[in-house]
């Protein structure tokens, strides 16, 4: 008798054009996975509540069908666009970055990039961002990471980071180009999204195969730690799901995503305006309430249905006078920006995500024993930021520098 071996598990998902219509053969994509990944076919069940005159019952009956599958996987650049873009209900914006400009200088001294005309608020630079620029004559200023502090039309500020070397102040005259790089992805406030996927679980050492359809992105949860990989889970419900396959939906896949797998320590946490270097764990949970509805007539749902996105969370620090800040802010129902950065290396041009929540409650805030050290620890709500200068009025924000 042959069992099944993780090692052997393949597991593909393409993207649909529409609600029950299942993705195309040759559009699958391989996708990396942790052990902990679980899918298959789920069903309700029904039960006689009928006093026999032998005094047992009947077996249950099966109703409604569903396909779930949980994903869990190692935090990886660009390894997850089609399904953070379908949890946050939006698709990845277009680059951010100036024209070439003759106009664009750079002084280091008060860490200003500025221009004289036109606007990086309207170009779409927000507080937060990573942006790197080109064309200076000095080459020390191009291609470095510059994480911003502040924007207004003409000018920018960004953090005194220590990767940052050699910078030199240099007088606008070259062409220079400022640019976020990669894509951004934000919930927007109208013209969501909703993406359907199949998603194909093949063993070939079994020749068992699953195939779960109209799999809508139900929860997204991201738990960073030091001394681990930065890991997340994407949880879907689909319409339905056939356990009993013999050979692999997709005929065409292509391969999985190679690009740096990310890491606490590779990492940098700024919250309420500081940044943190205490900062033990941080969880964020994107829940979309989705579900399948039974009918009549029918064992299955006609579709994937959805509620408003909640976003909640939790983080640990080592109690210093900087993580007490959030015992004042818990006590004043205080809303604060909170931005997470990862980074594939350590040098001033690594690859990085961002993953921004510019309004942020504590919802707790307790202190207890960690070892010899003090831990304050509680949990948070990520709501949608009404209005700010420079800053995206949404709930979540997610910046990869190497979507395409």
């Amino acid at each position: 008798m042959t069992i099944a071996e993780i090692a052997s598990r393949k597991i593909t998902i393409g993207k649909q054009s529409a609600l029950g219509t299942l993705a195309l053969v040759g559009a699958g994509i391989a996708l990396n996975f942790r052990p902990s990944t679980a899918m298959g076919l789920s069903k309700e069940s029904f039960t006689s509540d009928s006093i026999r005159t032998d005094q047992q019952r009947s077996n249950p009956r099966h109703g409604l069908r569903r396909g779930q599958a949980s994903i869990d996987q190692e935090l990886q650049m660009a390894g997850h666009k089609d399904l953070m873009a379908a949890a946050l209900r939006a698709a990845w914006a277009a680059s951010i970055t100036t024209t070439a400009l003759t106009t664009i200088g750079i002084n280091s001294a008060t860490r200003t990039i500025s221009r004289a005309s036109g606007s990086f608020i309207t170009d779409g630079f927000c507080v937060g961002d990573i942006v790197r620029a080109s064309g200076f004559a000095a080459s020390a200023n191009n291609g470095k990471n510059f994480r911003l502090a502040t924007v207004s039309a003409l000018s920018m500020t960004y953090h005194a980071d220590t990767w940052l070397t050699g910078i030199t102040t240099e007088s606008a005259g070259a062409s220079v180009t400022i640019t976020v790089p990669g894509k951004k992805l934000q919930i927007p406030s109208s013209s969501h999204t909703k993406d359907y996927f199949t998603i194909d679980d093949w063993h070939p050492d079994v020749s068992n195969q699953t195939s779960i359809k109209d799999a809508v992105v139900n929860t997204m949860a991201m738990d960073i730690a030091p001394g681990a990989h930065a890991q997340v889970s994407f949880g879907l419900i689909g319409t339905d799901a056939t356990p009993t396959g013999t050979s692999q939906y997709f005929t065409t896949i292509a391969a999985a995503p190679t690009g740096s797998l990310l890491a606490g320590p590779n990492g940098l946490l700024r919250y309420n305006g500081t940044d943190s270097a205490v900062v033990q764990q941080l969880q964020i949970n994107l829940d979309s309430g989705a579900d399948v509805r039974a009918v009549i007539g029918s064992n299955k749902s006609p579709d994937v249905f959805r509620e408003s996105v909640t976003i909640t969370g939790s983080m640990s620090a080592l109690f210093d006078n900087a993580s007490g800040g959030a015992l004042a802010n818990f006590d004043a129902e205080t809303e604060a920006p909170l931005y997470l950065y990862l980074f594939a290396d350590a040098t001033a041009t690594s690859e990085f995500v961002i993953i921004k929540l510019p309004s942020v409650k504590v919802m707790g805030a307790d202190k207890s024993a960690d070892g010899p050290a003090i831990q304050l620890s509680g949990d948070l709500s990520m709501g949608k930021l009404a209005s700010g200068t420079a800053l995206e009025t949404t709930a979540m924000v997610i910046v990869d520098s190497q979507v395409s």
